[in-house]
Parts: structure tokens; C-alpha cells; sequence
């Protein structure tokens, strides 16, 4: 079996790019995982479907992916010459999370597959895995002002709400349904600044208290 040594991984149920991994993130620091080579149909699959592996792959895997203390029972790091990502599965051989690599260690598996018969494994194909077009930081903004709408409709703070909804629309409206619903509506688009103008008054607003 082939592996690869010394990098840092970042799972999640959805990859993100090393770009828009943040603090509170889990870092793995990986000290070997299993590598297969698998061509550039295969790596699609992984990247944007969940699959299902069987309990052959499982056992080959098992605790070969090693941490500096300790092992990830089964996880492995699959490339082409296009990129790569690592998987976890469970028990079931159902993949469970995954991460995307660094761009150092992307560059140092790739050169690596010159040398690696490409591997043939059987799996199964699940669900699509969606694929968020924005960046993390921008749904992260999203998320932030959508708890903070929602909150002030449930705890009937329609002052702060008409005044939110007055510097994002431009306008007054007294019918609180209609403000509800224009707020949501607006965060199913693309963030602008006027988002990032509600998104910095609603810290504000927390930082004053």
C-alpha cells in the first residue's frame, strides 16, 4: 500500500477549500494515510456524490490513517493528476466526512502519482453532495443575520426589526409579515454590502450592550 506523510486534514460533512477553513475548525494533523491513485471519473464521484465502499476496502484502510497519537479507524486519501481529497467512512462503508487539501501537500500527492498504479476499487454512489458556490465566510454572514431575524420575530423585538429592515430597504413598513419575509428573502441572494452594512449594525448592536 502507498502512503502519503505530514499533512493536515479538515473534515467536514462538505469540503471546503484550505481557503475558507477557520479557527474553530477541527485540524487533523496527519503523520500517514493510505493513498490511491484513481482516474479523473472516479475522483468526480468522490468529490460530489456520498459513496459506499465495501468491507474489503474497509479492511485494507483500518487503521492505517495515523495521528501523532492514535489512529482514524477508517480514513484514506484518494488523487488524480486533477486534485484530491480524503474520506472517512463508517462502519458501514458509508462516507461520512471529508476534507480537501492544502495546496503544498495537492502539489506533493500529485507528484507522487507518477510513480502509483492507478487503484480499482468497487463502490457505490449516493447522494449528490451539494456544492456551495459561496464562500464560506459569506453563508457564515448569512446564518449570523438570519438567527438574529429570526430571534427578534420570535422575541417581538419589532422596534430593532423595523429599524434593521428601514437601513437594508431603504424604507418604513409597519406589517411585520412583510418585513419578515422581504429579510429572508433577501439573504436566498447574493451577499452585497448593504448585508454586510445589517450584518456590522447587529454586532454593533451587541458590542453596545
Amino acid at each position: 500500500m502507498n502512503y502519503y506523510y505530514d499533512l493536515v486534514l479538515n473534515f467536514n460533512e462538505t469540503a471546503f477549500m484550505f481557503y475558507e477553513w477557520n479557527e474553530n475548525d477541527v485540524i487533523e494533523l496527519i503523520k500517514k494515510i493510505p493513498l490511491f491513485s484513481v482516474n479523473n471519473k472516479v475522483l468526480k464521484d468522490l468529490i460530489y456524490n456520498e459513496i459506499v465502499v465495501d468491507k474489503e476496502f474497509l479492511n485494507l484502510i483500518e487503521d492505517k490513517c495515523e495521528l501523532k497519537n492514535g489512529t482514524l479507524k477508517y480514513v484514506a486519501l484518494f488523487a488524480s493528476k486533477n486534485g484530491a481529497i480524503a474520506l472517512e467512512f463508517n462502519n458501514d462503508g458509508k462516507s461520512i466526512s471529508r476534507s480537501f487539501l492544502q495546496v503544498d501537500d495537492e502539489i506533493g500527492v500529485t507528484e507522487m502519482l507518477y510513480t502509483i498504479p492507478l487503484f480499482k476499487f468497487h463502490y457505490t454512489l449516493g447522494q449528490k453532495i451539494k456544492i456551495n458556490k459561496n464562500l464560506r465566510i459569506e453563508e457564515d454572514i448569512k446564518k449570523f443575520i438570519e438567527l438574529e431575524i429570526d430571534s427578534l420575530y420570535k422575541k417581538g423585538n419589532f422596534d430593532k426589526l423595523k429599524y434593521l429592515y428601514n437601513e437594508w430597504f431603504l424604507k418604513d413598513s409597519d406589517d411585520l409579515s412583510i418585513i419578515y419575509k422581504d429579510m429572508k428573502e433577501k439573504l436566498k441572494g447574493d451577499l452585497t454590502d448593504k448585508e454586510m452594512n445589517i450584518y456590522n449594525l447587529i454586532r454593533l448592536s451587541y458590542n453596545n450592550v
